[in-house]
């Protein structure tokens, strides 16, 4: 996945914690105040996912353009000490500012990803939203974008998608192929005309698989 990778340094003197969850009370939380932060520089949250980088946890976010036109970004970066100030400055040459998020026509930018890693960090230090030190990474969803709902899989329904499951389903842990259906709670993965349901609740990770013109699915 390529994307624009907006790093966002915070350091307190509490305990760290960690997770590699995202259906988590923190995850739900950051969801409720990511989302309508996002939203007023028009773009959307696709999803929000932790993972630990040494000792610090790591939040990454990924926003996507409204209907999911989301293109790659190039990689920059963000520092900031928040016990010192609250600004966010992205090491990308962007020459962005807020109305130009709401003047592109299409899809996730440089631009976009670098005004809302500085937006979000803002936002998320004074909500104090995440305990202990923490890394904000803030990027486009990528050409095998992960999903985080069901309710993300209809648009894709026909393309190749990844799927690894938290136990076995007959006797089997991963399954890759066409997206056959979907619904509320459930998807249905076609591998070469073998069917498989699988519930929602018992997948790990759910992603696309880039098909690269002329190559074989």
């Amino acid at each position: 996945m390529v994307g624009l990778l907006v790093h966002f340094f915070v350091f307190r003197n509490q305990d760290r914690r960690r997770t590699g969850m995202t259906k988590t009370p923190l995850a739900e939380r950051l969801t409720g105040i990511i989302g309508p932060a996002v939203s007023t520089l028009g773009v959307e949250l696709w999803g929000v996912e932790f993972a630990s980088a040494g000792n610090r946890m790591v939040v990454r976010v990924y926003i996507d353009a409204p209907g999911g036109a989301a293109e790659s970004c190039a990689p920059a970066a963000a520092d900031v000490d928040a016990d010192v100030d609250a600004n966010v400055e992205a090491n990308a040459e962007t020459g962005a500012d807020d109305a130009a998020l709401h003047e592109r026509p299409l899809g996730v930018t440089i631009a976009t990803c670098a005004q809302v890693s500085r937006h979000l960090g803002t936002v998320l230090e004074a909500e104090d939203a995440v305990p202990g030190a923490y890394v904000l990474e803030v990027s486009s969803p990528g050409l095998e974008r992960r999903f985080f709902a069901p309710e993300q899989l209809p648009a894709y329904l026909g393309r190749i998608v990844d799927v690894r499951l938290h136990q076995a389903q007959d006797t089997r842990r991963h399954f890759r192929g066409l997206l056959a259906e979907s619904g509320p709670d459930f998807l249905v993965v076609d591998e070469s005309g073998v069917l498989t349901r699988v519930l929602w609740p018992h997948v790990k990770t759910a992603h696309l698989v880039h098909e690269f013109p002329g190559a074989a699915a």
